[in-house]
């Protein structure tokens, strides 16, 4: 990422004062008495910020966040905007028992904030303050700036220790002159957006154009039916994202290497899959599964990094999307890059071309029609997961990691909860591999999440017009056909413990066709499961992507192209 922090005028630097957090206050600062150049991004002065710009300082040296102090944005006439306390109080205050997450530099986002189309909104604890190398960077809120306004920026002294300006401690940020910007106005299109982290663009997060998006092209906008692209330039972008009832979207990125949007988002941190709420929730979730371990407030939102609700054709292409939290045994790791959650019988198609999802425990949860195609995807337990009518998996790279949590093991890459009827998962060529520390034979094709017929699910078929339910899904549908199989898959392939809720047949439960070595040649299959599991049954009806999704919009079908 290539990241620029330009020279200010020449401005003062000043010593907070004391400063309350509601919206009517006005600051009252003490002025220094010496002047000092501000390293500051937005430059103090800037007459064209990006409504979703990043607040960055840079030091002397490296600087350390104490944990005390607030950050605080007031529009010019003195309204204060938002408020990041660098604290624990967030936490604390909520009533929270854990530790191990900590407690300062933790503050709750309200992702889709200020957009018009909205009444639900991601609610997520997330980190606001950052340090690599001299530069700290400071996230705001979700939605809290506005286009054409104008802003100053207020830093309590004790918000950072570290050489500023000369100075050997960093003396704070007062007064409405010290460090100001103004933002530029809005895009002219909405239909073609740029994203990046450091040249001329129409916003500087993802985040700020799905926010956009979702303002201008939702379901009921008039630009809903408009095919719609998001460029993302080169760099990396760190965030939470949340895209809600929009169709006929692409978010292109300009390299698959050198784009890279990510987050470190798990479930003891936001617990649960998420989803979108008027409100944050205000239950409490055990962060390792153990009530000696804590509590955390769920908020609602999720562990995903992009949760998706609604819409049809949202398509990603060309740029590395990756959940980088690292898995700790003594929490609970679960950490998807996606959740697609999208799911009517005729729409809720996805597409992901030439991409790179890289995560550990359910790194793709999702729902409805769904193709992903030249890809390579990551994990280690339950990779790829969900509640598809249908999803194919082609010419792609399924590669299973190293878990440090069990390293004896190599997990399991499928837990199919599909839909009752319809094809679930399959896999289109391709190949199975294996990253460095991965054991041979140790890992299995999918297993179950154990829910049975005969306790209601995977009973019953879903029809246009009817509603998804127990009885309608949690059905165990994977096929591999023609994929390349490398040596850390078991011998047996299936793990049934527990045992899956269908006996294989042509359409529907646990089977495989034409497995192949890395090298191409027919995989020898002595000491694959039977009982369960078949690699006899005839796939022919399922070998393509357009026969896979034969079913979609009441038998239209859909065939999607790269």
């Amino acid at each position: 990422m290539k990241v620029r922090i330009g020279l200010s005028l020449t401005a003062m630097l000043v010593l907070t004062g004391g400063c309350g957090q509601d919206g009517g206050s006005t600051p009252t600062p003490t002025p220094s008495a010496t002047a000092a150049p501000l390293t500051v991004s937005p430059t103090t002065g800037d007459t064209a910020a990006f409504k979703d710009t990043l607040l960055r300082l840079t030091f002397d040296g490296p600087p350390v966040i104490t944990g005390s102090g607030t950050i605080r944005v007031y529009r010019s006439d003195g309204t204060l905007v938002d408020t990041i306390d660098t604290s624990a109080n967030i936490v604390t205050t909520g009533g929270e028992t854990q530790s191990a997450l900590g407690a300062a530099n933790t503050e709750i986002d309200k992702i889709g904030n200020g957009v018009p189309s909205l009444t639900q909104y991601r609610y997520t604890y997330y980190r606001p303050v950052s340090v690599a190398g001299n530069v700290a960077t400071i996230k705001l809120h979700d939605g809290v700036l506005a286009y054409d306004t104008a802003y100053y920026v207020q830093v309590d002294q004790s918000v950072f220790n570290g050489p500023f300006g000369g100075a050997g401690s960093f003396p704070g940020i007062g007064g409405a002159t010290a460090w100001t910007f103004r933002t530029k106005s809005a895009p002219t299109s909405t239909t073609n957006l740029i994203v990046d982290d450091d040249e001329p663009a129409d916003f500087r997060s993802l985040q700020g154009a799905l926010d956009y998006v979702m303002a201008t092209g939702c379901l009921s906008c008039p630009s809903a039916a408009s095919p719609k692209t998001i460029t993302l330039k080169n760099g990396t972008y760190d965030e939470q994202l949340f895209l809600r009832n929009v169709s006929n979207l692409t978010i292109l990125g300009e390299s698959r290497a050198g784009t890279i949007v990510r987050n470190s988002n798990w479930e003891a941190f936001n617990p649960g899959t998420g989803g979108s709420r008027a409100t944050p929730n205000t239950t409490f979730s055990n962060i390792g599964g153990a009530a000696t371990l804590g509590t955390r407030l769920s908020l609602g939102g999720g562990r995903a990094v992009l949760l998706v609700e609604g819409g049809d054709l949202l398509k990603l292409s060309n740029f590395t999307f990756a959940n980088t939290h690292v898995k700790d045994a003594t929490q609970n790791s679960q950490a998807e890059v996606i959740y697609y959650n999208s799911a009517t019988l005729n729409g809720s198609r996805f597409i992901a071309t030439d991409m790179n999802f890289l995560g550990t425990q359910d790194t793709l949860q999702m729902k409805g029609w769904v193709w992903i195609y030249n890809s390579l995807i990551t994990g280690d337990v339950d990779f790829l997961w969900g509640y598809p009518f249908a999803e194919v998996i082609e010419n792609s790279e399924l590669r299973t990691v190293f878990d440090p949590t069990t390293p004896g093991s190599g997990g399991y890459l499928f837990q199919s909860r599909a839909a009752k009827g319809y094809p679930g998962f399959v896999v289109l060529g391709g190949t199975l591999t294996a990253a460095s520390g991965v054991p041979d034979g140790s890992a299995y094709l999918a297993r179950s999440g154990g829910s049975t017929q005969a306790q209601g699910f995977c009973t019953t078929m879903l029809a246009l017009g009817g509603s998804a339910g127990n009885p309608t899904q949690y059905c165990d549908s994977v096929a591999y056909i023609g994929v390349k199989m490398g040596a850390h898959i078991a011998p047996a392939g299936w793990f049934i413990n527990p045992v899956p809720n269908l006996l294989p047949t042509a359409r529907e439960g646990w089977r495989e066709s034409g497995s192949l070595t890395p090298g191409g040649a027919t995989l020898p299959l002595t000491g694959r499961e039977t009982r369960y599991a078949s690699s006899t049954a005839d796939l022919s009806s399922l070998d393509t992507r357009a026969k896979v999704f034969a079913q979609w919009n009441g038998n239209a079908g859909w065939n999607p192209q790269p």
